[in-house]
């Protein structure tokens, strides 16, 4: 048995090594993973804490200081919020089709994307180089999802997140 727990540390490890590693997004599908599977504390912990690391206690005016010096835009928040429902709920196949012949990933592009061993995986790749990608990519991302009638009120999702000036000042980090 405790040969077995030792091995739950190092996966545990390794975990935390490819969050670290990944960043934002990564870091906050961790989080939305912990409020999942019963670990509410732990989940409720770290989210404290990256907003204590991400933006001082102080008025919303001095919270949103310094946007203008650099704007995150509001279509990588969006997709940055939504990253756990789209890695989980798509399937990539017409979408990375669509995205491929509006030239916004090329070939080379979806071959990555495939390479993933599961669908969340394959997701997760085509959701890294979106938010890499400009407003225009992000568009025809939406209007990918919109081909398809199952995913219209996930598209009209994106669309209409919230984007707060804690949500910039937090990604704005995360880009540093």
């Amino acid at each position: 048995m405790h040969e077995r727990h030792a091995g739950q540390d190092d996966q545990n490890k390794a975990l935390l090594d490819i969050v670290i590693k990944r960043g934002e997004p990564a870091y906050s599908v961790f989080v939305v993973g912990l409020l999942i599977y019963g670990y509410e504390d732990i989940a409720n912990d770290l989210k404290w804490d990256s907003h204590e690391i991400s933006s001082s206690p102080t008025s919303a005016s001095a919270d949103t200081e310094g946007l203008s010096d650099w704007n995150v835009p509001l279509y990588k928040v969006r997709l940055q919020k939504n990253y756990l429902k789209v890695i989980t709920d798509i399937q990539h196949e017409s979408i990375v089709d669509h995205l491929i012949s509006r030239e916004v990933v090329s070939v080379d592009d979806g071959n990555k994307i495939e390479s993933g061993k599961t669908p969340q995986e394959k997701n997760r790749n085509l959701m890294d180089m979106l938010l890499r990608k400009n407003e225009m990519s992000f568009n025809e991302f939406i209007k990918a999802l919109r081909k398809d009638s199952v995913y219209a009120d996930l598209a009209d999702q994106i669309e209409k997140t919230d984007v707060t000036s804690r949500d910039m000042a937090t990604l704005r980090k995360c880009l540093k």
